[in-house]
């Protein structure tokens, strides 16, 4: 196994990372930065974009361009022309929030969480579904900070974090009718090393979640129970994403802290011996 830095971004928020796999780069977000990135590994380029929101998540869209969970609400994105068209708000009334952590479904329905910013935090947030056909659902309340949504390889199992609980839930999922099952605890973090941040799923079902504050990447089977840990070169490890031709490559996405080498870079773990899965687009 080997982990390399592969941007030394120093981004202010690193996360949100997605696979294209059709272009063959990484996509993810520097939050605060109000910036998106694309890293193409064949020419190690890592291009900026600016968006001037704080997007928290996103996915590509079928029909081109992207999704985006930026601000309290979601909007459209082409990159090419840097347009962008506001779909809805879903927390214009909840000032002290911003959306944070998502993905789609295998049906490319878009999931995104939400969190709350104040000092004191309160459990304000929330969790969204985008549908195909632009209606919103809330799926979930009650968050602090909402993170860790990944879904099982088969669509039949939904899960979600709370990183200030240190909690991971699995919920059945009804991957046709998008009904969601009751959550039960999947992952009780409050005895390991870091909080539960972004995660993504492998072709295996085992679910892969960054641990921020504890500079580490556990891999967990389908069951909970966890059979890997990787020490990260950096403290704020923010979130998993396979990619590469093979799929076989783990790139991960931190957050920058004061002082801390490499700390806010984009990195890759070769020689896993693991592989994702594509990653879905929106279908609206």
């Amino acid at each position: 196994m080997k982990i390399s830095c592969l941007v030394d971004a120093k981004a202010q928020v690193g996360e949100g990372a997605v696979w294209d796999a059709v272009g063959e780069a990484l996509w993810w977000t520097d939050i605060n930065g109000r910036v998106i990135h694309r890293y193409d590994p064949r020419t190690n380029e890592d291009r900026i974009f600016d968006i001037g929101k704080r997007v928290g998540c996103f996915a590509l869209r079928e029909k081109g361009g992207f999704v985006l969970a930026a601000e309290h609400g979601f909007w459209f994105w082409d990159p090419a022309s840097g347009k962008l068209d506001h779909i809805a708000d879903v927390e214009g009334d909840l000032p002290t929030n911003r959306m944070n952590d998502g993905g789609c479904d295998r049906q490319g329905r878009f999931f995104a969480s939400s969190m709350n910013l104040e000092t004191e935090r309160r459990p304000t947030g929330n969790c969204w579904r985008l549908n195909a056909d632009l209606s919103i659902d809330k799926v979930a309340s009650d968050l602090f900070i909402g993170n860790g949504i990944a879904f099982s390889p088969e669509g039949d199992r939904f899960y979600l974090a709370d990183t200030t609980v240190e909690k991971v839930w699995a919920h059945p999922y009804e991957a046709g009718s998008g009904r969601i099952g009751a959550r039960a605890p999947f992952i009780d973090m409050a005895s390991m090393t870091g909080l539960p941040d972004g995660a993504t799923v492998d072709a295996e079902g085992g679910y892969w979640l960054a641990a921020v504050r504890g500079g580490r990447v556990y891999r967990f089977a389908p069951d909970g129970k966890l059979d890997l840990t990787i020490e990260m070169p950096i403290p704020t490890p923010t979130k998993p994403m396979f990619g590469g031709p093979k799929l076989d490559r783990l790139f991960v996405t931190s957050i920058g802290t004061g002082g801390e080498p490499l700390a806010g870079g984009l990195f890759a773990i070769d020689g896993l011996g693991f592989r994702g899965l594509p990653e879905p687009r929106f279908a609206g």
